[in-house]
C-alpha cells in the first residue's frame, strides 16, 4: 500500500508548528482551540496526521511528532511535538525558539506541561490580532522548559559559619514582555510540595524556592561586582517577577501568606511575587501584559437578565455566521490581491466574544444550526 504524502504547508500550519514549538507539547484539543474552533475536531486530527508524514518532495520530512503518555489511571493522552525537520521550519518564523531539549519528558512532567501549557493558549487566544497572526507578532514571548538552569552561588549557614554554595533554579516557564521590560518566571505548583514549615532550621519548598530566587535576583557575583547572577544571565535591564500558579482559591491563598511574610522579612526586596491559579492567570496576565495593571479577579458582578425567544437566538446565530462568512472573504480577497493585513485588529476577538455569548449565554448548540 503507497504512503500517504505529507501536507502542503499553509499559513494555518505554519502558526500550529509554531504554537507547538513554543509550548514544546500539544494535545488534539488544545490545537482545535486554536486553530479549528467552531469545526469537527476530525479535521484537526487529519491534519495533525498529515504533519506527522513525510512531505512529498525530496529531503521533505514529517513536521510533527505523536507521542502518547498514560495518566495515572492508566487513559491514554496522545500529544503532538517538533521534529527536528518541523524545527527547522519553526526557527525562521519564532526567532526567540530555544534549542530543543536532549529527550522527552516523562508522562508525570509531561501532565504537569500540559497543566501550564493551557495557560499558554489562553493567553495567545486573548491577545493575538487573528487565528493566523505569526505567534512572533504577540506582546509577549514564552520560553518552556528545557534543559538549561539557572546556576549561581547563594550564601548557607553551615553551623556558626556561612558558606558559598552552588545553586540552581528551572522555571517551569518564562515569560518575556519585551515592550514592558518585564520578565516572568513561572513556577507551576502541583499541591504536594510544602508552603512553610514551623521547624526553625528548615523551610518549606515555596519559601526556600523565593529564597532561591532572592540570591539568583540580588547576589553579586563577585564580592566587590556590581553584578548580580540575574544581570549576568539577563543584561538586557528587564525586570523580574516570580509567578507561583497553583491549582486552587485556597491553596493560593496559603502560598500569598507565605509570600507576604517572606517578602516583608526582606529590608528591600529584589523582585515582586505574583500569585493565581490555573484558571485564573491567563485572565490576570493578559492586560498585565498590555498595559502592565492586573485584572482584579474579584468583586461584585453585576448580572442582567435577558428574555431571547429561540427564534431571536437562530436569528442572531444566523447573522453571525454572516459576519464570519464575510470576515473570512475579505481576508481572502486581500492576500489574493497581495493587501498586507492590519496586524492589529480586534475583528477575530469580537468574533470569539459573540461565538462565547451565543453558544453560553443563550444556549445555542453549534451542532444543530438553525433551519430555514
Amino acid at each position: 500500500m503507497a504512503r500517504a504524502k505529507g501536507a502542503i504547508l499553509t499559513d494555518r500550519d505554519r502558526v500550529l508548528l509554531s504554537y507547538v514549538g513554543v509550548a514544546r507539547y500539544a494535545t488534539a484539543d488544545q490545537v482545535h482551540r486554536l486553530l479549528f474552533e467552531g469545526r469537527s475536531k476530525k479535521q484537526t486530527y487529519r491534519r495533525l496526521a498529515k504533519l506527522c508524514a513525510p512531505g512529498g518532495g525530496l529531503g521533505e520530512g514529517a513536521c510533527l511528532r505523536r507521542l502518547e503518555f498514560r495518566r495515572a489511571e492508566g487513559t491514554a493522552v496522545p500529544v503532538w511535538a517538533l521534529s527536528s525537520y518541523g524545527r527547522g521550519i519553526v526557527g525562521p518564523l519564532v526567532p526567540y525558539l530555544r534549542p530543543p531539549a536532549a529527550h522527552d519528558i516523562g508522562h508525570r512532567f509531561l501532565e504537569h506541561t500540559l497543566v501550564l501549557n493551557e495557560v499558554l493558549l489562553k493567553l495567545v487566544l486573548k491577545l493575538r490580532s487573528s487565528d493566523l497572526a505569526p505567534l512572533a507578532s504577540l506582546p509577549f514571548r514564552w520560553l518552556s522548559e528545557e534543559d538549561e538552569t539557572l546556576q549561581f552561588k547563594r550564601y548557607e549557614h553551615q553551623g556558626a559559619a556561612a558558606a558559598r554554595v552552588s545553586a540552581v533554579l528551572k522555571p517551569d516557564a518564562i515569560v518575556e514582555v519585551p515592550h514592558r521590560q518585564r520578565r516572568l518566571f513561572l513556577e507551576a505548583e502541583t499541591g504536594t510540595q510544602s508552603i512553610a514549615t514551623a521547624h526553625p532550621a528548615r523551610s518549606g519548598a515555596i519559601v526556600a524556592k523565593l529564597r532561591r530566587y532572592a540570591s539568583f535576583f540580588g547576589g553579586l557575583t563577585e564580592a566587590r561586582s556590581p553584578e548580580t547572577w540575574y544581570r549576568r544571565a539577563y543584561p538586557d535591564g528587564f525586570l523580574p517577577r516570580v509567578v507561583f500558579l497553583v491549582h486552587s482559591d485556597e491553596r493560593k491563598m496559603h502560598v500569598e501568606e507565605a509570600v507576604k511574610a517572606e517578602m516583608a522579612s526582606r529590608r528591600a526586596p529584589e523582585f515582586s511575587v505574583l500569585v493565581f491559579t490555573f484558571a485564573e492567570a491567563a485572565t490576570v496576565l493578559a492586560p498585565y501584559v498590555l498595559e502592565g495593571r492586573r485584572q482584579s479577579t474579584g468583586g461584585p458582578v453585576t448580572l442582567r437578565h435577558l428574555t431571547v425567544d429561540s427564534e431571536q437566538v437562530d436569528r442572531i446565530h444566523a447573522n453571525y455566521l454572516v459576519v464570519v462568512m464575510a470576515s473570512r472573504n475579505w481576508e481572502a480577497a486581500a492576500r489574493r490581491m497581495g493587501a498586507t493585513l492590519p496586524s492589529e485588529n480586534g475583528l477575530q476577538s469580537a468574533l470569539r466574544v459573540l461565538r462565547g455569548f451565543i453558544g453560553k449565554e443563550l444556549g445555542y448548540d453549534e451542532r444543530h444550526p438553525p433551519t430555514g
